[in-house]
Parts: structure tokens; sequence; C-alpha cells
């Protein structure tokens, strides 16, 4: 039977239309069900507490394994491989899955439709159901996602984020199976498992029956049906599933394996209390009380040209702590908003001030039950990195003990604030961006302690202070003397909070960068001896340091730390606390009687922006938002000063980026409690890099309107004041320096896909020009730009959404501040910037470098399909995409093998269109372009040479006809990307929780940019489809098209790939590939080498199998274990393993590259531009 659970759930009021309903089947799954009558979107997601800390200690990545192939192998019911993906793509869904330690979540989503009948949604439940019931593990398979998983890694192993993680790893007792490498690789899957004689099928099945228990499990469901029907199809498709007996139980299943649907009416009576804790009944028994970190080290650091970077981590373990898990859950939260806080007089403006960091960043993972973390992240200057003690000297013998220990009262003021402001975020926090992501986070947590969290918090995903209860008579700070005496209670317990925790003694830090720029190493004496990191290949020292004798060598000066002034940000209501848990009631009230309410479709209320204003100076367009919740009392304000005197030029984009850094400098620590209280802003110059400067703001009507003539009067200051000093203005070029900086040290595919841009879009400046430019820019240069733009005649474009309040008040201020009237004879009309259109028969590849220590190699393969604003070229280039959505990851990803990242689609430009795919791999570009060159050719020799025209109209034509009619805002992303580039470019200036924003602040900036580039099609996310011409589409007029745009066979094809190359070579990869594996293997059987020595035996064998087998006998002869290594099957199974590890990184070298034509049997001859200015100025010409 069905135990429903009587919660009401605290419901923000953009929620507060959905129902929602906590129950546990039978079979003792929990589940969260959510009714959402206005949604067009269907979604679900499963959570299983089993991740990587179950992989047995001989299959490292097991649990990750096993994710992969539960959803790539099939079922019993459902044999066909890779039905689940098929399925979702080709009804424009999406779908994801991701193994952490402790659990394995898969989620999905789709539009609400049906397929000739048939509900889709459905389906993908029976589908995902089966393989969770009965999968079917075939070595085929296995193989294949061996395969994608080490792809995976080798993206992995370019990620900051993904090394400083691992390296917390390193850190880790070796007791603890969090210390553990736990995303799997070719060498912990493959080799070493065939190496110990271990069937990994067998593996896989064991693991799954062990830990793929349904009282393990967490699901949620969201759709449009009504939560009894959400409830049936959760009961009918997951409440068949068994811990126990599996395969015998489904037996019972009927022919398609679902339960009965009869069984969702047996409904028990409801209880008011849940105290499900899955997570900890599971996990804290295997832990056995041992403890993630140990004292054995407490530093580590990664040798790298990136950075500089430290992380500070103060470990909480529960199980020692004299706090309640609820305590400890609210002041870690209140350490996060603290010591992140950037605003004037916080530590980031201190740690800025004396020129050490750029820039702080707080968070509090957890690492597993029962133990947490508290990670600060420092972005370091020079002088930061180089003198990093007086960072931890700030932090401990001036922060803390000034602000935090000396200030009680203002401290419990503080933390009052705190609350009330996150209370207020909280109820009016936007909807989701995605709705499968929402359900995955919300499975995940109903894994978690519940009783801790407060089962009416799961919305919100942290626990509430007692003063948050509507039955107490506690409040803010101020609202009563017994509130005072509260928070004053709540500080003294943060206080001593700060004290176990945040000290020296349980500091451990993780620095990424040069060893010789770190301070904290100078006190050693001796050499540091490097160890090697074989998964994600870096070197690396690790030590015990004093960091109390450290601490003890500099003296800074006083800083007047004070908590942050939020007053001019807080609507009305910001401070009173009572006022706020009555809204909260109401809205959470609301959200319990949604289902008695009539609610619209939200795609047949939203409505298009409508224009109020246009003239020679200003255009103006507002959208009222009466049926989205999501605006209650909010606005969304957009807009963007164009000069009509300056041309487009790399100085003038590199003046507007000057000018972006210089708002953040003066305004960043002033704004910075606005963002607390849940505003946004972003500056941004034009990506295309015509004149302009654009803004967006959003938050509560006044605030917005406060904060917009902040902003306008910080701009004239700098333009025509005397604010800018020489060193303010060093700093900003810095930082425009710094920015482009680390965008050349990021993902090849990002450099490679900017690339593209670079070539094709008329003002989209080079690396090397803005770089000139940036030299050439002084003071006084600068200030003379500013005043012809701000001086001169603008063009504002504006956009208000949500409460209008102010909108009059906003337009008026902006055309008083920064429209000039005036109309001077070099005025000139504002024209969009082009794209660059490629001669028809262009076969052409541009190659560049990418970032140091990135192993990857990566491709974009562009086609040219026409002119953006023509209808037909427009419809049949996204009816490419759609069919390339359902063939491109099967071929290229699962098929090829050739790489983990492989994506496709249409790829919009200023005015053209085209195709592109993009394939990130350690594979050569060269190879990477053989490959498209013969998907593409499949494409069309196999798959539509063989199409029938029923076929084509039934299969494909018609379905993305439904799919682009239906919710336009999936479109198969996770296989295709944003299509439009440009406006996925983030702004150079912004605030620190644009991740906060929903899907409305998407919709925003989509209408935004309709109006920015004067297209003004709003109903559509790009260009309207021709509905009636693709009534008429034939399958032989798309064969022609195909034929003679799309084609590697056609003289007329336009394409162009951006190849970006990784700078270490084949040679250096194949080394460290070959020291990783063959070290692994000596290891497994107990033979000891050095990396060092390793490597030095590697270097002289030069990668020859026979003689690197020759030189290893040869050293181990010297160590006296001739007679383990001379034992005739393990020289067999080393010499296997060498010549698998060559045979790996053998593939097709760049001089190899005139043979690709040939094989290909293109028509055009591939050519190489190397002059990127030159080719840009011959296009234009």
């Amino acid at each position: 039977m069905v135990k429903n659970f009587d919660i009401a759930l605290n419901t923000p009021i953009s929620c507060s239309n959905r129902s929602f309903k906590i129950c546990q089947l039978d079979n003792g799954i929990m589940a969260l069900v959510i009714s959402d009558p206005a949604e067009t979107i269907a979604s679900f997601s499963l959570s299983v507490a089993s991740g990587s800390h179950n992989d047995p200690n001989d299959i490292a990545g097991l649990a990750h394994l096993c994710e992969h192939a539960i959803l790539a192998s099939g079922s019993k019911e459902f044999p066909k491989r890779h039905q689940y993906h098929e399925t979702i793509v080709q009804n424009g869904g999406s779908h994801n899955a991701y193994t952490s330690g402790e659990n394995t979540t898969y989620y999905f989503e789709l539009p609400v439709s049906s397929d000739k009948g048939e509900l889709v949604f459905e389906r993908v439940l029976e589908i995902l159901s089966s393989s969770l019931k009965n999968p079917v593990f075939t070595e085929t398979t296995i193989t294949k996602e061996i395969y994608t998983i080490e792809s995976e890694h080798g993206a992995n192993k370019a990620s900051q984020n993904k090394q400083l993680y691992h390296a917390t790893r390193l850190l880790a007792s070796k007791s603890h199976p969090f210390s553990r490498f736990c995303t799997g690789n070719f060498e912990t899957l493959c080799n070493l498992p065939k190496l110990r004689k271990l069937s990994l099928k067998n593996s896989l099945m064991a693991y799954f029956n062990e830990f793929y228990r349904p009282s393990n499990m967490a699901i949620c469901i969201k759709s449009s049906q009504s939560l009894n029907l959400l409830t049936k199809l959760a009961i009918q498709f997951f409440g068949g599933i068994s811990g126990e007996h599996r395969h015998s139980c489904a037996s019972n299943l009927s022919a398609k394996g679902r339960g009965s649907s009869s069984r969702s009416s047996e409904v028990v009576g409801t209880t008011s209390q849940l105290r499900s804790k899955i997570l900890k009944r599971v996990w804290l028994p295997k832990y056995q009380g041992s403890k993630i970190f140990d004292s054995a080290a407490n530093f580590l650091l990664i040798k790298a040209s990136k950075g500089p970077t430290m992380r500070l981590i103060f470990p909480i373990n529960h199980k020692y702590a004299r706090f309640s898990v609820n305590n400890l859950a609210i002041f870690s939260k209140n350490w996060c908003d603290i010591f992140g806080d950037e605003s004037v007089g916080s530590l980031a403006d201190c740690l800025r001030k004396l020129n050490l960091v750029t820039s702080i960043t707080s968070s509090c993972p957890s690492y597993c039950s029962g133990e947490d973390g508290l990670v600060l992240e420092l972005s370091l200057t020079r002088d930061g990195s180089r003198d990093a003690h007086k960072i931890l000297q700030t932090i401990f013998d001036q922060y803390i003990p000034k602000f935090i220990h000396d200030q009680t009262r203002n401290l419990a003021m503080y933390l009052s604030d705190l609350n009330a402001i996150d209370m207020l975020k909280f109820l009016y926090q936007s909807r989701e961006t995605s709705s499968m992501e929402m359900c995955a986070e919300y499975s995940t947590r109903m894994l978690s302690d519940l009783e801790a969290l407060d089962p009416k918090c799961l919305l919100k995903g942290c626990p509430l202070p007692e003063c948050n209860d509507p039955s107490t008579n506690l409040g803010s700070y101020h609202d009563s003397s017994e509130s005072i005496v509260w928070w004053t209670g709540q500080a003294i317990m943060f206080q001593n909070f700060i004290s176990d925790f945040v000290n020296r003694q349980n500091m451990r830090i993780i620095i990424l960068g040069d060893q010789g720029a770190s301070g904290l190493l100078d006190p050693l004496s001796n050499p540091l001896i490097l160890s090697y990191d074989p998964y994600y290949e870096f070197e690396y020292f690790k030590g015990l340091l004093d960091f109390a004798y450290l601490d003890q060598q500099a003296n800074l000066p006083d800083f007047p730390f004070h908590i942050p002034n939020y007053d001019c940000f807080l609507p009305s209501v910001g401070r009173k606390l009572e006022v706020i848990k009555r809204a909260l009631e109401v809205s959470s009230a609301r959200a319990q009687d949604a289902a008695l309410s009539f609610v619209t479709h939200e795609n047949l209320v939203a409505g298009i922006p409508r224009l109020v204003c246009k003239n020679r100076h200003c255009e103006m367009w507002v959208k009222e938002e009466e049926f989205n919740l999501s605006f209650k009392s909010k606005s969304m304000v957009s807009f963007e000063v164009i000069s009509r005197m300056l041309h487009a030029s790399p100085y003038h984009t590199i003046s507007l980026e000057i000018l972006g850094e210089l708002l953040s400098a003066t305004l960043s620590g002033a704004l910075y409690p606005s963002e607390k209280i849940g505003f946004t802003y972003e500056i941004f110059p034009s990506v295309k890099g015509d004149v302009r400067l654009g803004f967006t703001i959003t938050g509560f009507p006044e605030g917005v309107y406060t904060i917009i003539r902040l902003i306008t009067d910080t701009i004239k200051d700098l333009a025509y004041g005397d604010r800018i000093s020489p060193a303010l203005f060093r700093q900003a070029r810095v930082a425009v320096r710094n920015k482009y900086e680390r965008a050349a040290s990021g993902n090849c595919t990002v450099l490679a896909t900017l690339g593209l841009l670079v070539v094709l879009e008329e003002c989209m400046w080079p690396m090397e020009d803005r770089l000139e430019a940036l030299e050439e820019i002084d003071l006084s240069s600068f200030l003379l730009i500013c005043s012809q733009y701000l001086g001169g005649p603008v063009y504002l474009n504006l956009l208000i959404q949500g409460d209008l309040d102010y909108a009059d008040a906003i337009k008026d201020w902006l055309m008083l501040q920064l429209v000039s009237q005036s109309t001077p004879k070099n005025e000139y009309i504002i024209a969009e910037p082009a794209s660059t259109v490629l001669d028809q028969g262009t076969n052409a590849f541009i190659k560049k470098q990418g970032p140091l220590e990135d192993p990857n190699n990566c491709i974009v393969y562009f086609i040219q399909t026409g002119a953006r604003d023509n209808a037909h070229i427009f419809a049949l280039t996204s009816f490419t995409a759609f069919l390339m959505s359902l063939t491109l990851v099967p071929d290229l990803r699962i098929k090829r093998q050739i790489g983990y990242v492989v994506f496709g689609g249409m790829r919009l430009l200023s005015t053209t269109v085209g195709i592109h795919v993009t394939c990130m791999s350690d594979a050569t570009p060269e190879h990477l372009e053989v490959q498209i060159d013969e998907y593409l050719t499949h494409l069309e020799l196999d798959v539509l040479q063989n199409m029938s025209e029923n076929e084509f109209q039934d299969s494909f034509l018609r379905k993305f006809c439904r799919i682009s009619q239906g919710s336009a805002g999936i479109k198969s992303q996770s296989s295709s990307g944003p299509s439009d580039i440009s406006a996925q470019i983030k702004a150079s200036v912004q605030s620190g929780n644009l991740s906060e924003q929903g899907k409305e602040m998407l919709d925003h900036k989509r209408m935004f940019s309709q109006i920015s580039t004067r297209r003004y099609n709003f109903e559509v996310e790009d260009e309207p489809l021709d509905a009636k011409f693709l009534e008429g589409l034939t399958l032989q007029d798309y064969r022609h098209f195909f034929r003679g745009t799309i084609s590697v066979f056609s003289e007329r094809r336009s394409k162009l790939s951006i190849m970006v190359e990784s700078t270490m070579g084949l040679e250096e990869i194949s080394k460290k590939r070959l020291c990783s594996q063959v070290g692994g293997y000596l290891k497994v059987k107990g033979l000891k080498i050095s990396n060092r020595d390793l490597e030095g035996i590697i270097e002289k064998a030069g990668g020859r199998p026979q003689s690197l087998l020759k030189e290893l006998i040869k050293y181990f002869a010297s160590k006296g274990e001739t007679l383990k290594l001379c034992n005739i099957a393990l020289k067999e199974s080393l010499k296997a393993v060498i010549s698998a590890v060559v045979q790996k990184v053998s593939y097709m070298h760049p001089e190899e590259l005139p043979a690709i034509t040939k094989k290909n049997y293109s028509k055009i001859p591939l050519t190489q531009i190397h002059n990127v200015n030159e080719y840009r100025l011959r296009r234009k010409l």
C-alpha cells in the first residue's frame, strides 16, 4: 500500500500554483509528486543511495560504469541498446545522470505530448523502470561505455574544479572510501580487471543486485497531470522494483513489464511525521565511525601553470560536534554568507585592498554522510601567492577575533538580518531553469536526513531556525526583548561553532599554481619531492605544515570590519519577519489548494512585449506579467546604450571592457548587499564588437530603480570626474588582461567555438587585436573615448518586465542621464554587425594550440547553409539539426567512440545560419575531421538514401513539426547545445548570484536580444519556422538540399573547421599514459618503482614495447626482484599492457593530413588558413 505523508511544504510564491505530495510506495521507494497544471514539460528523476563509495577495492569506477550500463544496455523487456536515449531525443527531450560518492541519480524531461496516441512520458518511464528491474549487461555495451567513461574523464582532467576536488581526496585518509579515485578510466575498468582475471559483467550484476534496492531509492515526478494520476504512474512503473528475487519478480509482470495500475487506489491513512534517513541508514554502518581527514597531511600543492588558486578546507564531523545536525546546517550556511561576503568592510574587501586576492567564494560541500566541509576558495594575486601567510594571518588574527568574537551584539543583528533576507529570497525565488535538474535535486534530498532537514523545508533544502516557526513569538532582533535574547544566544553559539571548526589546527590547504610562488613553502628547507597522480596526471607535493608558525610573519594594518548595509535595497517588509512568515504561510496554503484552482498552460498566457515608445533617441518595450507568479513584486530591466558616432573597433571594445571593470571595482562592494537580498546585475559590452554597453538588473522594483541610478551616476563620475586614479585604471586593465588569459586557458571546446565566431562575425575581434589595443590605451585616451561615447549621440534600447511601477521613472532617468539630444553632423544610422559569408566551394580549416596542460584536442566543424533571414533555408537547417540529434551521438560517441564530448546541431550567426559538429577527444583534430566526414557520408548514403517517403514523413518530418510547435524550451539541448552562442557569452561584470535566476531570466534575455538585434521574433526561440513550407517538403526536396549544401560530395558546400590541438603532443601524452598504466600494473604485482625512475626507463625505451620490457627487467634485476618479473605469464601480460597503451595513443598524426581528403572522397581540397586577420580582411573586401 502507498503511505501518504500529510506535510504542508514551505512553498515560494512562484511555485504556489503547484501541488505537492510525499509518499512511500509499498516496496519502500520514497516519492515526491508535483502537479503543475501550467507546465508544458514532464520530468522525472530517480536517486539510489549507492555510489562510488561502494566501488570494490580492485575496480575503481564500477558504480559510474553501472550508471552508464543501465541506460545503454537495455533490459529484458526492452533489449534494444540505447532505446532510452533514442526515445527521449526523438521526442524533443533531454536526459542526464550522475554518480557521486553516496548516490546515483537518473533524470529526464520531455514535452507533454503524445506520439501516435501514446504518451511519450509514460513510455520512457516504462523503459527506465524496466532497466532498473531487469538490466541486461552485455560485453559489447560494457566495453563501449568504458571508452565513453575514459573520454569523460579526459574532459574532467582539464577542469580546475575537478582537479581541486581530486586534491581533496588526496588529503583524505586512505582508510576512507572518499579518498579513492571514483570516475573510473580505461585502466581501472579494463586493464586492471583483466590482469586480476575479474569478470566485469559479473561484477556489474553483483553490484546492481546488492545495492539497487527499492528501500534505498527516491523518485520525483512532475507534470501537468493530477497528483493522483502521477502517483499511479509512480506505482505502475516503479512499484514493481524489488530488492530481493529480482528475476522471479520479473516473471509476475505483464508482457510489457508494467505493474498493476489498480494498486494506486490502495492508500492508507496519513501520518504527520516523516523521519526517513536513507543515506545515513545505508552508509554510516559501512564507514564504522572512520573519519575522512586524519592528521597525516594538511597541505597539498598542485604544480600547474594556471591559477594561482588557494582552497582552505575546514572539515566538520557530525559525530564529534557539540551541535545538533540542524544547527550544524544552519551555522554552516551562516558561515558561507559571512565569510563569502564581498561588501564594503568584509573579509574579501580587506584582502582585496591588501592586493592579496581578486575574489573569494565560500561553499559547504557534503563529503559523505556525517561529514561536511567549510570551503573558502581564493583567487590569488601575485602578491597573494607569494604572501599567502598574510591571508591566513588576516583571517585568524584579525577577522575572526575582531569581527566574530568581539562584536556579539553586531553579530546577533547580522545573523538576524541574514535569516530575514534568506526567508525573503526563498519567498520570492524564481522558478527553476531546468525542470529535470530540479527533480534530480529533490530526489537526492529525499535520501537525506529528513528529520534533521524538517520535511517542510524539502523545497528549500536547508532547515529553518526556530524563530521562523509561525507558532513562536520570536522575530527579528529588534522585534522584542525576547528576540534580542534569543538572537544573542544564536550569536554566542555561532562564535563557538567558529572556534570549534574554523581554526589553524582543523584547516587543510590546497594550492593550485607554480610551486615557486607559494609563500607557505618558504620555511621548508628541504627541496620538494613531488608525487605524480596517475588519474589526473599532475605532479603534487603533500605534507604536514605548522600553520601557526607560518602565521607569525607579518604585521598587517588594522582594518575596519563591519556588517553590510542592506537598508537602501531592502523592501519595506525586508526586516519584518512576522510579515514574511505570514506571507510564506499564505503561499504554502495556496499550494495545498492548488489542485482546486483554475490554471492555464503558461504558453497560452505568456504574451509578448509591447512597444510603448520609439523615436530617434530611444526604443522602450514593456511586458506585464499578470499570471506569472515569479514576477510577484519583481522587475527585470535590460537596457543598452549604443553610440551613433563611434565606429566599431578593437580599441573601442577594449575601452568599454575597461569601463565595465572600473564600474565593478567601484560598485561591487556597495552592490553586494543587494545580491544577498536577491537582486542581480550584469554589465556587458557588446559581444559582437560594436560600440554599445548593456545592463540587466533584477529584483524588487524600488531597489532596481536605486541600482540603476547608482550605476548611471557612477558611469558619469568615472567618465567626467577625477575618480579614476592611475592605480585604479591599471587595476582595470589588469582585470581585462586576466579575463583574456583565463579564456585562453579554458576548455578547448569553448576556445574552438569562440574561434568560429571570431572568424565569421564581422566585429568579433581576434585575441591578438584586443590585447594590442589593451597595450596601447592609456588613461587620457580612455577618458577621451568615454567622453565621445557618453557625450555624443546615443540610442537607448530598454525592456522592462514584471512589476512596472517604476517603468516611467526608469525611462525618464536614463534619458536624462545618458541620452544626448544633440544631432551632430557625423551621426550615423545604427547598423547591426553582419556575419562573413563563406564562398561556395570552401573547405578550410584553422588550427590553433590549446591551453597548457590540457591533453584534449577539439574540432568545431561548421557548414554554412545560407542566410538567416531565408525562411526556407532556416527551416531546412532546423530539420537537419533534428536529424542529427537522433544520429550524431549514437554514431560518433557510441559507435565510433571518438570522444565523450560530442554535440552538434544548428548554429546561428548574426546574418547566416549553419550546422555544426563539435567534438573533444584525445584523438587528433585531423582524425576527428575524418570521423565527422564519414558520419555525414553515413547520414547521406545509409540513412537518407534508404529512407522511404512514408518513413520520412511519419518518423521524422511530422515528429519534428510536432516538437517545434510544442515546448521550445527543450529542443534536445543535451545533444545540440544552444544554437545562438553569442547570446550565451557571459557578461564581463556580473553579480555572483545569477545562477539563482530561473527560466524567467532566460526568457527575458531572449526577448531583449530580439530587441537589440531588431528581429522582434518574441514568440519563438530563434526564428519562426515556415510551417507551410515544411508541410509541402518531400524526401526528394530534402535530399536535394542535403546533397548540395551538407554532403561531403558537394562542390558547392561551404565548410570551415576550427581545430584546437593540445600543446602536449602525442608523444608526451603517450609517455604519461604508459607511465600511469605500466606503473599501476607493476604496483598490482607487488613491484615497486618510483614515478621518476619509470619515466626515465620509458624515455630510454622510446615507447617500444620490447625495449621497455628489457629495461624493466634490468631495473628490477638491480633491485633483486628478477624472479618476480621473469615469470613468463607476467611478462606476457606486461607486454600486452604496453602494446595496448601504445596502440591506444597511435591516432593519426598531423602529417597524414593529405590522406584525409582522399579517404572521404571530398570534391573540394582541404586547405589551411594560416593568417586569420588576413582571411577576415579578404572576406570583407
